[in-house]
């Protein structure tokens, strides 16, 4: 038996200014505000809350504290604003416990029934290995709301996205070292390996003065079909990967981006561009190579897209034999609102045609234009290498 999960909930985004998380993702991401804490919880959580709704499985809870000693206002003394809780559903509360209590699970309080009149919702959190960022496993088969903590507007799963997102394809964690969390993926939650990468600035060039690297690990849970990107950076020059740089803006290992998938990539970008979100560019070199790096892959078939629309709007394109995909990521919200207080946190849209997997050639890419974008802003350069003895 394996652990009973069957979705994504939602994910709690932790903010210290709730109007402007609530504009960028309403104005810029199109989501729609469809509920809020009741005052009963505010006092309860000491914390303000919104519910916004991205598509009819994409739901992100936006907290801001009240009191000092809200567990949103312990995780920002902690870090920037960022992610601290990634929700799932299971199909029974009893059995995911029955699975984790023996692989030794860490949790955070005993199981909680709340029974209202929307019915029953149980639900159990635990601590992770992705330093202040928790799991929380929730069963709402018999229960019609979203959460007992909050007044709905609109009924959640309702909501049609306008810019097309459909569901959360993966979430992507940076981490300084990397197998304590695979670790926890595998053994706590049991997990299988999805994915693997290595990839070093000196596999281009080795002659380069400085460069950085990481390895990446995806784990997956085959039925429900939830994907983990996990990443750590390596030598020789591991303080100036952006995965490093990551790790220092956040104040600790995190959600790095939540990935989008969406059915039609040109459509929604020309949406988003429209609203001001502001993404990586890839390069006109980047484009040159596309070719050559599709047949290395494995690609044999053909792309529906224009390939001048795709790279007039910056999107990267991988393959495989089994088909292709279509990606694109945002700048971190630090830099789109221009306050290192909102975070490192980033957006990613992805279309996949039949390519399911994390093709190796845009996940390259996203390297080299996260690191262009950090060199235009300095935090390369001002890095200083690690004492030795």
């Amino acid at each position: 038996m394996g652990l009973p999960l069957t979705g994504c909930h939602s994910y709690e985004h932790y903010v210290q200014d709730l109007a402007r998380a609530e504009a960028f993702y309403t104005k810029s991401l199109g989501f729609k505000r469809i509920g809020v804490s009741t005052a009963k919880a505010e006092a309860h959580d000491g914390m303000r809350r919104l519910v916004l709704a991205g598509g009819r499985k994409i739901h992100v809870i936006l907290s801001q504290p009240l009191k000092d000693w809200s567990v949103a206002a312990n995780y920002l003394r902690a870090h920037p604003e960022g992610i601290g809780f990634l929700n799932f559903r299971v199909s029974s509360l009893t059995k995911a416990i029955e699975f984790l209590k023996p692989r030794r699970a860490t949790f955070l309080y005993d199981t909680q029934v709340v029974r209202d009149d929307q019915g029953e919702l149980a639900q159990i959190a635990m601590a992770s290995a992705l330093d202040d960022v928790n799991y929380r496993l929730i069963d709402d088969s018999r229960y019609n709301g979203f959460g007992p903590s909050f007044e709905m507007h609109e009924r959640a799963g309702s909501y049609e996205s306008p810019l097309g997102f459909t569901e959360i394809d993966h979430f992507t964690a940076n981490v300084r070292t990397l197998q304590p969390l695979t670790s926890f993926y595998r053994d706590v939650l049991g997990f299988e390996k999805f994915w693997d990468i290595e990839f070093h600035t000196n596999d281009v060039n080795p002659n380069l003065p400085v460069g950085s690297g990481l390895y990446s690990e995806v784990y997956w849970h085959p039925a429900s079909g939830i994907k983990f990107a996990n990443n750590e950076p390596i030598a020789p020059f591991f303080r100036n990967s952006q995965i490093d740089i990551y790790c220092r803006d956040n104040r600790g290992s995190g959600v790095q981006h939540v990935a989008l998938l969406v059915p039609n990539i040109l459509k929604t970008m020309d949406k988003l561009h429209a609203e001001g979100c502001k993404f990586l560019a890839a390069g006109d070199s980047y484009y040159e190579k596309v070719p050559a790096r599709l047949k290395a892959s494995g690609f044999n078939g053909s792309i529906r897209e224009d390939m001048k629309a795709l790279a007039s709007r910056d999107i990267l394109i991988d393959g495989s034999a089994k088909g292709y995909l279509l990606q694109i990521f945002s700048h971190e919200l630090s830099r789109q609102f221009g306050d290192a207080k909102a975070g490192p946190l980033f957006f990613e849209v992805i279309q996949r045609e039949g390519d399911e997997g994390f093709g190796g050639g845009n996940f390259r890419a996203l390297f080299e234009t996260i690191e262009i974008d950090q060199i235009a802003m300095q935090k390369v350069a001002s890095q200083l290498p690690l004492e030795t003895i």
